[in-house]
């Protein structure tokens, strides 16, 4: 089993959360708000930057 650390490098978090949003068809407002209450958007973690803005992969969610 491998580490986050290693899971987080292969993937490439370069979407904002209004990018991540428009690859999903909802509003970043529904990303934001699930990620407040659930800390994931449908299993998706965003990566915190250093500046406190979220980074997202490049992946569409099934929900």
């Amino acid at each position: 089993m491998e580490s986050n650390v290693s899971r987080n490098q292969r993937i490439k978090y370069e979407l904002s959360t209004e990018q991540f949003a428009s690859l999903n068809q909802v509003k970043a407002q529904s990303v934001r708000a699930r990620l407040c209450r659930t800390g994931s958007y449908f299993g998706v973690v965003p990566l915190k930057l250093l500046s406190g803005r979220t980074a997202w992969p490049d992946l569409q969610v099934a929900k």
